[in-house]
């Protein structure tokens, strides 16, 4: 009994003791976000693909363990949006799925996307601190439990293969095929698109009714998986600036080491093999494409 007893209070020193090395702290802030991956390229070796930074947020909870006065281990659980804003712009293919025979046509394309990916951040890092500047390097793993885009699409001065007929808006004539573009990548289905306003397409002697809106898997003859994977990870490091004992600003590189895109859900834009049936032709990129954030912070340490 005795033996009981004297466990249990070394065992509840052994949790003060912790508890009092650890601090507790809270941090938000902005996230300044990009994606860096291999472009798609037009016959001459024009890059068709730019990526460019989005302004997002993170939020969240702090936990430091200290090993001395100067040096600690830090975990966070944070709340993360980041993305990127893409552009493709060039050379392009649209196939008509008409239910008797699909039909293929060569055209433009400009598509203009805003990529918002929300996530649950779990960085850890080790952390030196002189006076009032702090320095930290570590790495993080991010599950991902959103992923939206919007935006627009151009397809235009396109012509059908191999007759090559002008493809035009049947309603008006206009050889400028004008879509709105709203993707939820984690529910959106192949086909699938918002229901009402509709744009009908003159492709050769048929008429095809087109949605207005498409969705992230509107050109999908079946189901590929989501566009974006569900984990990233990847290193971290920063410096921190304390205005008081527990008030502090921060920067912070978060660079991306995982792929975020599946490739059998990355559709190409350019590439179609024509020499191939048509449900057979689509092509999926096998590329690498990574997260990029610079992260500015204001935080609370008790």
């Amino acid at each position: 009994m005795k033996l009981k007893y004297t466990l249990s209070l070394l065992f509840a020193t052994l949790l003060f003791s912790l508890n009092a090395q650890i601090r507790y702290g809270f941090k938000t802030g902005l996230n300044f976000a990009n994606i860096s991956g291999p472009s798609e390229t037009d016959a001459n070796g024009k890059e068709l693909e730019t990526w460019s930074n989005v302004t997002g947020f993170h939020i969240g909870a702090t936990f430091a363990y200290g090993f001395t006065d100067n040096y600690s281990v830090r975990a966070e659980v944070l709340y993360s949006k980041r993305g990127a804003k893409y552009i493709y712009d060039g050379a392009s293919y649209r196939v008509f799925p008409f239910e008797t025979s699909p039909a293929l046509t060569y055209g433009n394309s400009r598509y203009l996307i805003n990529i918002n990916n929300s996530h649950i951040d779990i960085p850890l890092s080790f952390v030196g601190r002189w006076g009032d500047f702090e320095i930290s390097a570590g790495g993080y793993v991010g599950f991902l439990i959103g992923s939206v885009g919007d935006g627009s699409l151009i397809y235009n001065n396109a012509t059908t293969y191999p007759l090559g007929n002008p493809v035009t808006n049947a309603e008006n004539g206009s050889r400028d095929l004008v879509f709105n573009l709203n993707h939820n990548y984690r529910k959106d289905e192949p086909r699938g698109a918002e229901e009402g306003q509709e744009v009908v397409v003159k492709v050769d002697s048929r008429n095809f009714e087109m949605p207005k809106t498409l969705g992230a898997y509107y050109d999908y003859p079946e189901d590929k998986g989501n566009l974006y994977n569900a984990l990233d990870y990847g290193f971290v490091g920063g410096i921190s600036y304390y205005l008081s004992n527990s008030l502090y600003i921060s920067a912070r590189l978060q660079y991306g080491l995982a792929d975020i895109t599946n490739n059998d859900a990355d559709l190409s834009k350019g590439e179609i093999d024509a020499s191939l049936p048509l449900q057979e032709a689509l092509i999926y990129r096998n590329d690498t494409d990574k997260n990029f954030v610079i992260q500015a912070s204001v935080g609370f340490s008790f």
